[in-house]
């Protein structure tokens, strides 16, 4: 701890004294305070003395306190620890400053501004050239980055950015267009695909990428010992055949016409066979921007200059690990543009937050009357408007189009109640999980335990984490589910991935859903395979397995001068294509 911090910290006991107002104090009252000895409390006074901040009057006979003056306040202290803070680029000791105790809630707020003026698009100039920083806050770290276990939202975005598909999904044509493949074959009855590699695309790590490395990441995804969460997706691969450096031969176990969803998935970006990912931080993929440091405190992408498909207009992104308290909008500012005019926006995710059952334990929700009771007593549209934040509208599907058609009439709790006397429900205690990486999820969960209560449903709060595994020690789970851009590939994921609710299924339930998908995988037309999606989600709502609760929206405010934003189905700017357009008159 720095000398100016103890000033602080003695300041923060008596916040509004100061110069001709002394405070009492005595020496063995900082010794607790500052943890440490007699000895060293002195030393301390002393320093701070030398740095005319204060002015000690030692108390004289038995009974006499001493007295401290305070020569800056508290206000002049704290700023210039801050300021020094974030000239170091100590951006989470910042944020850790913030909730210090005694801290004044109006000194609270003005700094957290000053933190929150530190992020956005930044325009660096060094002395050859300028470099476009773009520097995001966080709330939580990334779950993990290794495409074979990624899962929510910020993860997807994050892998497109440093991996590359072998083909991407054209979610405005609905068709899929070349990429590391430039070309493939795929025999009559959709079984046998077969991919020719671009030439000298280059890894992260300077290798060219050869169709070993294709094998390599498909091997992988079904290897049991890396335990992918999509590995039921990937099992329907038979065998996979390398003829050259440059081609690669998929044959499955039955056919799959939508075989080629699964290959421009972020579960299937390709992955180099000789830099194994052991702990998730060691990345190395082709795409256009490469990962130059990984901690718990922050996480720095560079624009990759020998990406194949040309190099990213952004430089630099760092992605800083915070607990700010505000809603998780982006603002980006362009450090002395005199541009006030802003834009907005917003973008509403395919996907919803739902609670789901764990039918892998035994209790009371396996009745369907009690998950009829629970359903009831989910009033969404009460929830929106008292929780507030990203939740946009009542969900009763995964799409928001869907849920407009819903009726959503006010739930009774007259009714939940007599639901619930028809169930087995005899009064015990049940375990809810909660996501708890932000304050919003005990919140929530909250709200829910107290709706519960009224109709005499007793629910014990426990939180998980995403880098936790599949909870199975509780009865009903909170969880969230964005689709990607491949909107129906995503709905399949959801159903088919253990991440989301397959583990807690029966078997029983398992074996419909397959059922489902079968028909799904094997039919060729897109409106078909929707209806079939339909009859899952009717499935599905008709048991009641999970109870869709809201929509969330992501928007973005930013200045017109910043380019090629898109929002993409994550809520997130693909940071390939922004860029900062100069000022009229600007000679940078």
């Amino acid at each position: 701890m720095e000398i100016l911090d103890y000033y602080i910290t003695l300041h923060l006991q008596h916040p509004e004294k100061i110069d001709e107002t002394p405070a009492e104090v005595t020496v063995s009252q900082l010794e607790t305070l500052f943890y440490c000895t007699k000895r060293n409390v002195n030393l301390l006074l002393k320093r701070m003395g030398e740095e005319k901040w204060l002015t000690w009057i030692p108390g004289k006979g038995r009974g006499n306190r001493s007295k401290v003056l305070f020569h800056y306040s508290l206000e002049e202290a704290v700023e210039a620890h801050f300021a020094k803070l974030l000239a170091k680029n100590q951006i989470t000791e910042a944020a850790e400053f913030l909730n210090r105790p005694l801290l004044p809630e109006h000194l609270a707020k003005k700094l957290q501004a000053r933190i929150q003026d530190n992020f956005g698009l930044q325009v660096k100039q060094t002395i050859s050239s300028s470099v476009d920083l773009l520097k995001i806050p966080m709330r939580r770290p990334l779950a993990a980055l290794d495409p074979a276990h990624s899962y929510t939202a910020a993860e997807a975005h994050f892998v497109r950015q440093i991996f590359d598909t072998l083909v991407n999904y054209n979610s405005v044509t609905g068709k899929f267009e070349p990429h590391l493949a430039h070309h493939w074959d795929v025999n009559p009855d959709k079984t046998e695909w077969t991919f020719y590699l671009r030439k000298s695309v280059r890894f992260h790590h300077g290798r060219i990428l050869t169709a070993q490395d294709v094998k390599y990441t498909l091997d992988r995804l079904q290897d049991p010992s890396v335990q992918s969460p999509y590995r039921h997706l990937f099992s329907e691969i038979q065998s996979i055949q390398t003829f050259n450096d440059y081609a690669v031969r998929i044959i499955l176990k039955r056919p799959n016409v939508f075989f080629l969803h699964y290959l421009s998935s972020y579960h299937a970006p390709i992955v180099p066979h000789d830099v194994p990912i052991i702990t998730g931080k060691e990345l190395i993929g082709t795409g256009p921007f490469k990962v130059i440091q990984y901690s718990d405190k922050v996480f720095i992408l560079e624009a990759f200059d020998e990406h194949f498909n040309g190099r990213a207009l952004l430089d630099r992104v760092e992605l800083w690990f915070v607990e700010l308290n505000a809603d998780r909008i982006v603002h980006y500012e362009l450090p002395g543009s005199e541009a006030t005019e802003n834009r907005h926006m917003k973008v509403n995710n395919n996907g919803s937050h739902y609670l789901v059952f764990n039918f892998q334990k035994e209790g009371p929700h396996h009745d369907l009357y009690f998950r009829l009771a629970v359903d009831e007593l989910i009033d969404r549209n009460r929830m929106i408007a008292e929780l507030g934040g990203r939740r946009n509208s009542p969900a009763s599907s995964l799409w928001p189009k869907r849920s407009q058609l819903s009726p959503y009439p006010s739930t009774s709790l007259d009714r939940a109640i007599a639901l619930l006397s028809k169930s087995s429900y005899q009064g015990e205690a049940l375990t809810f999980k909660y996501l708890d990486y932000t304050s919003e999820g005990l919140r929530e969960a909250e709200w829910l335990q107290k709706r519960f209560s009224e109709a005499g449903i007793s629910v014990e709060l426990s939180p998980y984490s995403l880098l936790d595994p599949q909870p199975l020690d509780a009865e009903i789970l909170s969880k969230g589910e964005v689709l990607e851009r491949d909107t129906q590939y995503g709905f399949l994921s959801f159903i088919k991935s253990e991440r989301s609710m397959r583990t807690l299924l029966s078997e029983e339930q398992i074996k419909i859903l397959d059922e489902y998908l079968a028909r799904f995988t094997g039919e060729e037309s897109y409106e078909k395979r929707d209806l079939i999606l339909e009859e899952i989600e009717k499935y599905v709502e008709d048991e009641k397995i999970l109870l869709h609760m809201y929509h969330i929206a992501k928007e973005w405010n930013y200045p017109v001068l910043l380019k090629g934003v898109r929002l993409n189905d994550f809520g997130w700017a693909d940071f390939r294509k922004l860029w900062v357009k100069p000022e009229v008159g600007s000679t940078k």
